[in-house]
């Protein structure tokens, strides 16, 4: 993978460079939903170069139908309370037993 960012064509881009990273990332989740097995980063890479050589328009890019966010059948919460749920009866705490020791040996004093 070449150094991108060092290309001259990206430094000397006489646009606005705002919308060229808009339209960037516009153009790699447009690729990204017609199937390119490619990561995002390279995909980003690739719109950046795709837009600086001119193989693409601004027309082509915001027509182009962006990548489909996946969609959540049912909200899951991510910490499951227990409060409602009874505590088991035969489970004892750490401290229990030193505070029944202590207590059988006031009854036997």
């Amino acid at each position: 993978m070449a150094d991108l960012f060092l290309d001259p064509k990206v430094l000397n881009y006489d646009a606005d460079r705002y919308e060229l990273i808009l339209h960037t990332l516009r153009w790699a989740r447009s690729l990204k939903g017609k199937g390119a097995p490619e990561p995002m980063q390279e995909l980003i890479e690739r719109a950046l170069k795709d837009i600086v050589e001119k193989r693409v328009t601004k027309e082509d890019i915001m027509n182009a139908k962006l990548a489909e966010a996946p969609v959540v059948a049912e909200e899951v919460p991510a910490v499951v309370s227990m409060a409602d749920e009874e505590a088991p009866k035969t489970a004892k705490a750490p401290g229990d037993d030193d505070a029944a020791k202590k207590a059988k040996k006031k009854k036997a004093k």
